[in-house]
């Protein structure tokens, strides 16, 4: 009997490239609250890869605040890009509450039919 594969998508959702400024704030692992602005570099409907100065950590959570916007969301880090790479200051993180609009993008149902 010959086996069947089906291939999983990559990504759950289209990337946006942008470079929308924002605000992240947080508390570091040693308790530390911090500010700082950032980048966001990619959008999804799931959530962005930022481009930051400040060195985050899998599971922290931030808020994320556009400068030009009043919407801020609550995002969780779920990837840091390793020093001495090209993602070397770049973070993926995913909403970790359901907002939308945050940067004023609002990404359809994938469930609905295109027309």
């Amino acid at each position: 009997m010959a086996k069947t594969t089906s291939a999983l998508p990559l990504r759950r959702s289209a990337r946006v490239n942008i470079a929308c400024p924002v605000r992240i704030s947080g508390t570091l692992p040693n308790h530390v609250p911090f500010e700082e602005d950032a980048q966001i570099v990619t959008v999804s409907k799931f959530g962005a890869r930022l481009k930051t100065p400040i060195q985050l950590h899998i599971g922290m959570k931030l808020t994320v605040e556009p400068l030009r916007g009043k919407k801020s969301g609550v995002f969780r880090v779920v990837w840091v890009g390793r020093a001495g790479t090209p993602r070397a200051g770049e973070v993926g993180v995913e909403y970790a509450t359901a907002i939308t609009g945050v940067l004023g993008i609002n990404f359809p149902d994938q469930n609905m039919p295109l027309r």
